[in-house]
């Protein structure tokens, strides 16, 4: 993850803080939670300039999807060895690891890691207690939209059959993530590669009959 990017993300507790936090970061590694959301907010026209208008704000629900997506991570990284996690939620302090070396042995920082961190475990505790209270203030991202035109065996369920051809407009394919019946809940690439070509191939039987 570029730098640039995520470090924009960390909580703000002042331009010092950040400028000394970030410089000392010299080898980190970021990872994000990706929540499929149950909940959903709308879109209206503005009044005033005609404009699509977006209201959302991630419901109780996803927001504690997220949560146990975050605590997650920090499992993970701690099993990885990592020395600071930072969870990137508002009010929440880094976990710094004591690593225990006993004459610049590695095997005794690789042993120690086997060992239950009880420290850890109470930090995640006060992860979950205090993330589910400023979860809300964290930073949302929103990406791979799919299922806004979804193929559906009828009119009433969707916007494109099942070759990719509007309903309403019968000379118009749709052959992107917008066709999906539902969101995937992961990067969809793959599936989106293969949805396209499955319609390309349609139209393409079809341009060959001369329809």
């Amino acid at each position: 993850m570029v730098p640039y990017t995520i470090l924009s993300n960390k909580p703000w507790r002042g331009g010092i803080d950040f400028k000394t936090s970030a410089a000392r970061l010299a080898h980190f590694e970021t990872f994000i939670a990706l929540v499929r959301d149950r909940d959903t907010g709308s879109v209206h026209v503005d009044p005033d300039t005609g404009r699509p208008r977006v209201h959302y704000t991630p419901s109780a629900f996803d927001r504690a999807h997220a949560l146990e997506g975050i605590l997650a991570l920090c499992r993970l990284c701690h099993a990885s060895g990592a020395r600071e996690i930072h969870p990137f939620l508002p009010e929440v302090e880094p976990f710094i690891r004591q690593v225990a070396k006993k004459n610049n042995d590695d095997d005794k920082e690789e042993e120690s890691r086997a060992v239950p961190d009880l420290a850890f475990e109470a930090w995640l505790d006060g992860v979950r207690a205090v993330g589910s209270r400023t979860i809300a203030h964290s930073p949302f991202a929103s990406a791979h939209q799919m299922g806004s035109c979804r193929m559906g065996s009828h009119p009433g369920e969707g916007v494109v059959d099942g070759r990719g051809r509007a309903w309403e407009a019968r000379s118009l394919f749709v052959a992107d993530a917008s066709v999906f019946p539902s969101a995937s809940g992961v990067n969809p690439m793959v599936t989106n590669m293969a949805i396209a070509d499955w319609i390309a191939r349609g139209v393409a039987k079809e341009l060959a009959k001369g329809e």
